[in-house]
């Protein structure tokens, strides 16, 4: 959804690390009919934010926001972009800046922003109608890790910008952590994802959390692992909002896999982080920033067959 003031995009994980919700902030981002945020307060809910129509209410005529489930489902399918854009907004590029989010505007300045907010959409509805997106900025990886999820077929496609990772395409930027015994990349730093293992319980201590992973060296006849790859979670300067915020996604992601696991028994909880390989343990990952990792529950489809060289 769109902010009211800033005008930027949001995911609603972000409301998480929110101290205050303005629940009169945002509208839908591509008819700007008002939403409302719920499920925000982890203290209280199980389940992931999420934003709402009001009793009633609908999107407005043309607008497409409806259509993308849809289009998700398509998307899973066959490749549903094209030489001139994409169908729906994506996001292109992982901002690293550090700017804060704007606080309350003045009157003048929230007019402005309003404005601002109201030519986005406008342009949005515009590029809908000729069926063209060409991406967008982002600041946490989520908004990637989603359309990586829901457009497997587009991936070699799709372009991306992750700076200081290389690669230019969302095939490119994505690696996999391989089912073998663990070896040195050539590139350490990459966008890695792999499934959690929920058996192993999260490692807390006040410097990091240590994640267990369900890649690694794997033995075909004893049909198991004979070990384990971890993801060590440096949160030594993390907030106590952003630390709850990581083990509260994780905690919601196995709630999700475990629920929809009934019905798809394909659907795992997957770790994403854009990190780097440990110098003296091919096994052990690092990330440091928690704009750079998140935990979704979905079924992973690789038609192309892209798995991380080794």
């Amino acid at each position: 959804m769109r902010n009211l003031h800033s005008g930027e995009l949001v995911e609603a994980e972000e409301l998480w690390n929110m101290d205050v919700v303005d629940k009169d902030a945002y509208v839908c981002r591509g008819c700007a009919t008002k939403v409302w945020p719920a499920s925000y307060d982890a203290a209280l809910n199980k389940r992931r934010p999420y934003f709402a129509l009001g009793k009633g209410e609908h999107h407005a005529p043309g607008c497409d926001v409806d259509g993308d489930h849809k289009l998700v489902s398509r998307g899973q399918r066959e490749r549903v972009g094209g030489s001139d854009g994409f169908p729906m907004p994506f996001p292109s590029r992982l901002s690293l800046s550090d700017g804060q989010a704007p606080g309350p505007a003045a009157p003048a300045a929230a007019a402005a922003f309003g404005s601002a907010t109201l030519a986005a959409v406008h342009a949005a509805a515009r590029a809908a109608a000729k069926g063209q997106y060409h991406g967008h900025t982002v600041k946490t990886i989520r908004p990637l890790c989603r359309t990586y999820i829901n457009f497997p077929n587009d991936r070699a496609f799709l372009p991306l910008e992750i700076p200081g990772v290389w690669g230019s395409t969302y095939a490119q930027l994505f690696w996999l952590i391989p089912n073998k015994k663990p070896a040195f990349f050539k590139n350490p730093r990459h966008l890695f994802y792999a499934p959690l293992r929920w058996k192993d319980l999260p490692v807390i201590s006040e410097t990091h959390c240590e994640l267990t992973l369900g890649a690694g060296q794997w033995d075909s006849a004893a049909r198991g692992y004979l070990s384990l790859c971890r993801l060590r979670v440096d949160w030594s300067g993390w907030s106590d909002v952003r630390r709850r915020t990581l083990q509260h996604e994780i905690h919601a992601a196995r709630t999700e896999a475990l629920e929809l696991a009934r019905r798809d028994s394909g659907i795992k909880g997957w770790i994403f982080f854009v990190g780097t390989q440990d110098r003296l343990d091919p096994g052990l990952f690092h990330v440091d920033d928690a704009r750079f990792i998140c935990c979704l529950a979905a079924r992973m489809a690789w038609p192309e067959r892209q798995l991380a060289p080794a």
